[in-house]
């Protein structure tokens, strides 16, 4: 363990032996405390959103601070593939012929190690994802799913369950 005894607790200091800097505080709250009043934006009588940050600018933030150091995004990148794994894999050896083909077209049709390696860096940067499925004309099977950019999406801001999941029907 490092001494650090040489920097008051509440301050920015040059850490010995190296060209860096380390902000050091004792009251982690101070850090992270918003400068904004944080409170639901209301839309109508029935719905309201939390805004992401005083600003409502927070995952622009994360993602341009990530972006902006090498090695933090080096680091997030390696985190999102420790995430993912080895990837996706899927076993139909025992499935019918008719359910291999319709594995097969699915995979065809959707780039699931693109999705999954974009829902575990929305989980490194964010702490959640989203992802959109589509169902075919009689809602009967999943023909698509697609990963909706964590920073682009309100379904996560929105402060009671709300459209996650929904169907048509039919008159």
């Amino acid at each position: 363990m490092s001494d650090f005894s040489f920097i008051p607790p509440t301050s920015v200091g040059t850490i010995p032996g190296t060209n860096k800097s380390a902000a050091f505080t004792s009251k982690t709250s101070e850090v992270f405390k918003e400068e904004h009043n944080i409170a639901p934006i209301i839309i109508n009588d029935r719905m309201k959103y939390i805004t992401w940050g005083g600003d409502n600018q927070m995952p622009y933030n994360i993602i341009d601070l990530i972006e902006s150091d090498e090695t933090m995004s080096t680091c997030q990148m390696f985190n999102a593939e420790v995430c993912y794994g080895s990837g996706l894999v899927y076993d139909t050896k025992l499935a019918t012929a008719q359910v291999q083909s319709q594995v097969d077209d699915f995979m065809l049709d959707n780039d699931l190690a693109s999705y999954l390696l974009g829902v575990c860096q929305d989980f490194k940067h964010f702490g959640f994802c989203v992802s959109v499925i589509i169902l075919n004309e009689d809602a009967s099977r999943i023909v698509r799913i697609v990963r909706k950019q964590a920073c682009y999406s309100t379904t996560s801001r929105l402060p009671t369950p709300f459209g996650t999941i929904s169907s048509r029907s039919r008159a």
